[in-house]
């Protein structure tokens, strides 16, 4: 964060009333093709009539809204079209939440979709390609996750949400300039010939936050907060560091260096006077020298989630308001040492390499710090606990849709009865070519060979607070066309 006065800055929301292509079709269209922005219309209201019925249904325990940017206009010479900014996809989130006042969001979260050949998206889809040599480019879609608002809830306004996003500060004291200067200079640079920036931690990028909101509080109540991965340079390109912007692009070949952000999610409202800390529960990580290599095991998802718990008991006076399981670049010194993983940094490099690149999962856990809690433990009673829902493979590298996999969410939920703690879309690292699953998901960490293209697969990890059972094998399978279906509005 860049100074007192910069060290966040509120993003507006836009004004705008328009909406973007239905994820169903294109996301690229002609502005000046009318009859195809009219069809697209239609279409959008018929799948919002989904959520307008007068007929009495029993809501979801929990289901997702996909808010996709609109597309600006069409491409050009295989350049990717642009977009329109984040922001107003946040608006259009919170016309929905008008028009439906029996859900409350629990969780935003800002999904980066891999666009197809042409440009378009289909972000029901769960695997994803992506080029080693060629340029992949991303879309940034706002995933809003809904559960229904309790009966005995009191009457209230719908909810409107806002929010910022924060960077790391350089010692340099004006970050957008050093950007800028980032950017200018990667042009002429080789592939290989670009060194990772110096930027502010994540611990010490949250304590000036944290000096900032004491001094200029958010006006409402935090929903959640999320990590983030900005592009802040590639070899060869002049491309800018704009947090606002939603489609990017990076070329596998090329060197890319990348910074860690804040995205802070809040209801607006009246001050709430918050402020943020983090836990990182990193895997426990054992290294053995094994012939001339070096031997690499960590400790288990399940292991580290305990490990989270037994944090969790203990506090006093906090809030928690995000659960996300982030992918961390593991660093060797001089690439023979032994390995390191540490959340701390907030910048790391991205480049072909004949060495192995690895990467672990490390469970952050945001918080906010009360101090008129009702109870100063509130989460003494918590036993943290955790479930990961992966797509079907069908067959080969086709794989169940992402609405689908919500469907069985549902009836998983409804099942159960357990309650729900936090919720969050978490992509793995996978083998396209095996059988099942195509990876172990109880492993934190998985290698990549940076000269082969890479497959992720899409799931969704509950969090819940306390120890659950399996619902019993006769539990129903058939499909139920109701809610959790297809939620998109664009």
């Amino acid at each position: 964060m860049s100074g007192q006065e910069a060290t966040t800055q509120e993003i507006p929301m836009s004004q705008s009333s328009e909406t973007s292509p239905s994820a169903g079709s294109s996301a690229v269209v002609d502005v000046t093709e009318e009859n195809t922005i009219q069809g697209e219309q239609q279409q959008q209201q018929q799948e919002n009539s989904a959520f307008e019925s007068d007929e009495p249904v029993t809501l979801p325990p929990l289901t997702y809204i996909d808010f996709i940017p609109q597309c600006l206009g069409s491409s050009i010479e295989g350049k990717e079209p642009d977009f329109a900014d984040f922001s107003t996809v946040v608006e259009q989130a919170n016309q929905w939440l008008a028009s439906m006042p029996q859900f409350i969001a629990i969780r935003c979260e800002t999904i980066s979709s891999k666009l197809g050949k042409d440009f378009g998206l289909d972000n029901d889809s769960t695997l994803e390609h992506f080029s080693s040599n060629g340029r992949n480019v991303y879309l940034r879609v706002l995933r809003l996750w809904v559960t229904p608002r309790p009966e005995n809830a009191p009457p209230a306004s719908p909810q409107k949400i806002s929010y910022i996003s924060v960077l790391p500060d350089h010692p340099s004291g004006e970050l957008s300039t050093f950007l800028s200067s980032l950017a200018g200079g990667a042009t002429s640079r080789t592939v290989g010939d670009l060194a990772t920036p110096n930027f502010d931690n994540m611990q010490q990028t949250v304590e000036k936050l944290n000096k900032h909101l004491q001094a200029k509080p958010l006006p409402g109540k935090i929903l959640g907060v999320e990590t983030l991965s900005f592009k802040c340079q590639e070899a060869s390109t002049s491309d800018k560091l704009n947090t606002e912007t939603s489609v990017w692009s990076e070329c596998g070949n090329n060197a890319r260096v990348f910074l860690q952000g804040l995205r802070i999610f809040y209801l607006v409202g009246q001050p709430a006077y918050e402020t943020l800390g983090i836990h990182d529960e990193e895997p426990d990580m054992m290294q053995n020298k094994e012939g001339m290599g070096l031997r690499l095991k960590f400790a288990t998802f399940d292991q580290t989630v305990s490990r989270a718990a037994v944090w969790l008991k203990k506090e006093q006076g906090i809030r928690v308001i995000s659960i996300q399981s982030l992918n961390v670049k593991l660093d060797r010194k001089f690439g023979t040492g032994p390995w390191i993983l540490d959340p701390n940094v907030s910048a790391y490099t991205e480049t072909q390499s004949l060495q192995e690149k690895r990467y672990a999962k490390v469970l952050r856990m945001v918080y906010v710090r009360e101090q008129r809690l009702e109870s100063p433990s509130p989460y003494s009673s918590v036993t943290l606990t955790s479930r990961l829902f992966i797509p079907h493979r069908i067959e080969g590298k086709t794989f169940e849709s992402f609405s689908k996999t919500v469907l069985r969410v549902i009836k998983w939920l409804n099942a159960t009865n357990v309650p729900l703690f936090g919720c969050e879309t978490v992509k793995y690292h996978v083998s396209a070519e095996s059988a099942g699953p195509g990876f172990n998901d109880e492993r934190m960490d998985y290698q990549v060979n940076t000269n082969l293209g890479q497959y992720y697969i899409t799931c969704i990890r509950l969090y819940f607070p306390c120890v659950y059972q399996e619902p019993p094998p006769e539990v129903p399978n058939e499909e139920d066309l109701g809610w959790g279906w297809g939620c998109v509005v664009s």
